[in-house]
């Protein structure tokens, strides 16, 4: 038992060692962010035997900025995940006013969270989905958003269907 916890805390070891280069092969910042609140959470999958059947991070914030701190996190969890199972599906759920940002209007106002978006879903294969009635609210059309985000009619019914098939579930916090 004592040396499945070495050779699991060697591979993590090896894992952290090795993200700035894979994120960097990815076209993402090489940055490790500076607050990873949900890291405990990522180890804990990445130290299982196995993969879970999916992740999904819901994201609900009052910031319409709040995806600039979160998006760099997301970026950087998510390469962990694929390098320890490269199959492993990942979703993202955005249903407050951090959805906002994703407007195709507001990517001149916030580059840098669109580019981690076209990094999460095209570079990293993660599904985003953002909520559709949290959109009509605020007068936001589902053309209003760029091709690679996925509108979806009520959010928490979407991250119920992703825990009805097992699928860890890590809320994105602004901060620890």
């Amino acid at each position: 038992m004592k040396y499945l916890q070495i050779l699991r805390s060697a591979l993590v070891l090896m894992l952290l060692l090795s993200i700035p280069q894979a994120v960097a092969a990815g076209g993402g910042s090489t940055d490790i962010p500076d607050e990873l609140p949900e890291l405990e959470q990522i180890n804990a999958i990445i130290n299982a035997d196995e993969a879970p059947p999916g992740v999904v991070f819901v994201i609900y914030e009052y910031d319409e900025s709040a995806l600039t701190w979160i998006m760099p996190r997301l970026v950087y969890y998510v390469t962990l995940l694929n390098q320890r199972f490269p199959d492993l599906t990942v979703a993202v759920v955005s249903h407050g006013d951090e959805m906002l940002s994703l407007t195709k209007e507001n990517s001149d106002i916030y580059p840098e969270v669109h580019f981690d978006l076209e990094v999460l879903v095209k570079e990293l294969d993660v599904l985003f989905h953002v909520c559709g009635s949290f959109a009509t609210l605020n007068d936001v059309e589902e053309s209003d958003f760029p091709d690679s985000v996925d509108v979806v009619p009520f959010a928490p019914a979407q991250v119920s269907d992703y825990k009805s098939l097992d699928y860890v579930v890590i809320d994105a916090e602004l901060s620890e």
